[in-house]
């Protein structure tokens, strides 16, 4: 506990004397010591040079060892496959981009997310853990990725063994995006002072998240969130794609929503943003309804417009019999990838101490 005790200031507060280490935790200075020369012989910390410029004797300065290891963190999304390699202190080592892949090719995108793999394995030190973002939903019992019937998105019918097979045998955490999204936004947003966040994402698919507490709410089957699957949405019973699909912002075959076009109504204010307008606001009063969350954060490309948000507060405060904080999201662009980054962290972390 200790040894944890200490990593855990290392990893939020950078070098540090032992000295420091003991004050902060209240732990005897032998104790820290041992502890300190027991993280050293582990490779996980490291002499960084002396204190200097005050009376009394020298102190020492530890930090993080660059042998300590690192994570990977994957976003897979249409606009392509994100890599991030972070120390266990968080800190980005490198990031990197690689193209799409057209939709349904799932072996393109497993040539993809291999190269991504072996471009980061470059990175010096042990590869501690691997998270990556996924569109599709996320089976909590077998950690399998679910296809869902229409999904634009070819990584539902990827076999995420497939991609790491010979390659790593670090540990794979595979988790939906929108989840990963919400993980940034209570750590590296505003959202971590809530107590429930529900976290609705509009973009080329649609998808909530919903933390209560620490507690991510899964569902049965991983499907909680699903909210294109809403029923009577509109006045006229439809869900929330089918009314994208009548207004004409779907495309074909699946039923992924057309962004630029959607944006570019909202930018034009027409009735057909009306219409936007309320649908969303009805999802946003039906999720108010069943889990009464703090706050509603709206993002994705079409969420996060900023001619959205005002009408959908304005209208979900006539449909919902108590206020509601709707806001953007804080953490913007690659959400997912930080979350994934953070979820990858916490597993490794955690792994450093599972045999103390």
């Amino acid at each position: 506990m200790t040894d944890r005790t200490v990593m855990d200031h290392v990893f939020t507060g950078g070098r540090v004397t032992r000295v420091e280490l003991s004050r902060l935790t209240g732990i005897s200075k032998p104790t820290i010591s041992e502890s300190v020369r027991r993280l050293e012989a582990a490779d996980l910390l490291e002499e960084t040079g002396v204190q200097t410029g005050r009376p009394g004797r020298v102190a020492t300065y530890y930090e993080l060892s660059p042998t300590a290891g690192w994570v990977l963190g994957l976003q897979v999304s249409q606009e392509g496959v994100l890599a991030r390699c972070a120390d266990l202190a968080g800190g980005t080592i490198a990031d990197r981009s690689y193209p799409p892949v057209p939709g349904g090719d799932v072996r393109g995108l497993v040539r993809r997310l291999r190269k991504a793999t072996k471009d980061a394995l470059a990175t010096p030190g042990p590869l501690r853990a691997i998270a990556m973002s996924v569109a599709n939903p996320v089976d909590p019992a077998n950690h399998e990725i679910i296809a869902l019937s229409g999904s634009p998105f070819p990584e539902g019918l990827l076999d995420p063994r497939q991609v790491f097979d010979k390659l790593t045998d670090a540990p794979l955490l595979v988790d939906n995006d929108v989840n990963l999204a919400v993980l940034a936004e209570r750590r590296d947003g505003d959202a971590g002072a809530a107590e429930s966040v529900a976290y609705v994402y509009l973009g080329a698919g649609l998808g909530m998240s919903l933390y209560v507490g620490d507690n991510l709410v899964r569902g049965a089957n991983g499907l909680a969130g699903e909210i294109g699957y809403l029923p009577d949405i509109s006045p006229s019973g439809q869900t929330l794609v089918g009314v994208f699909d009548r207004l004409g912002f779907t495309q074909r075959p699946a039923t992924t929503l057309d962004v630029d076009r959607i944006l570019a109504t909202l930018d034009a204010g027409t009735k057909d943003a009306g219409r936007v307008h309320d649908a969303v606001a009805r999802v946003v009063a039906v999720i108010c309804a069943v889990v009464n969350p703090e706050l509603v954060l709206l993002g994705g490309p079409i969420g996060s417009h900023p001619g959205l948000i005002g009408p959908v507060r304005a209208a979900v405060a006539g449909y919902t019999p108590t206020p509601v904080r709707i806001e953007r999201p804080a953490v913007a662009g690659q959400a997912p990838l930080a979350g994934a980054v953070h979820r990858a962290l916490d597993h490794a972390r955690e792994l450093l101490f599972q045999n103390a």
